[in-house]
């Protein structure tokens, strides 16, 4: 039989085991469909775009993916947690990239920065805005189950 000390040791190891499982997993929501790793990259011109937001858009509905390219024009795609992929099957892609330019920004109705008489901020396309539509991106991938690469070469 085994020793107080001993029981507390186990009740300790099993509660610290059970513990550091179930709070490193993060729940799906309920009716996830299953999603498949996904790494893309854009180029424009033949270089890398950062800070492009890519999205792919399930043909069979939602929920869509996204990401952000990084400096080497890579974006790994979230569906549902960090890095999980897109959801598996035929899917449009959407790559934007665009800043405000100009006139007032981000600025909240009770700031005293706020002017009413200021001109609103337009935006800056850095890429052809062709790709930042479903209507007319032209571009299409199909996630497949496993790792899935996809590269987009944009032009004008």
């Amino acid at each position: 039989m085994p020793t107080p000390t001993t029981r507390l040791f186990m009740s300790l190891l099993i509660l610290t085991a059970t513990f550091a499982t179930g709070c490193n997993k993060e729940s799906l929501p309920q009716g996830a469909k299953k999603t498949s790793k996904v790494t893309v990259t854009v180029t424009y011109k033949g270089a890398p775009v950062e800070g492009a937001t890519v999205t792919f858009v399930n043909t069979d509905g939602p929920p869509s993916a996204n990401g952000r390219t990084d400096a080497q024009g890579k974006a790994r795609l979230k569906t549902y947690l960090d890095g999980d992929g897109a959801t598996l099957g035929s899917h449009k892609v959407i790559i934007e990239k665009s800043e405000a330019v100009g006139g007032q920004q981000n600025v909240n109705v009770d700031s005293p920065e706020y002017n009413p008489n200021a001109p609103p901020a337009t935006v800056k396309y850095h890429l052809p805005s062709k790709y930042n539509s479903i209507a007319t991106s032209g571009l299409t991938a199909d996630v497949k189950d496993g790792p899935n690469e996809f590269t987009f070469d944009l032009k004008d």
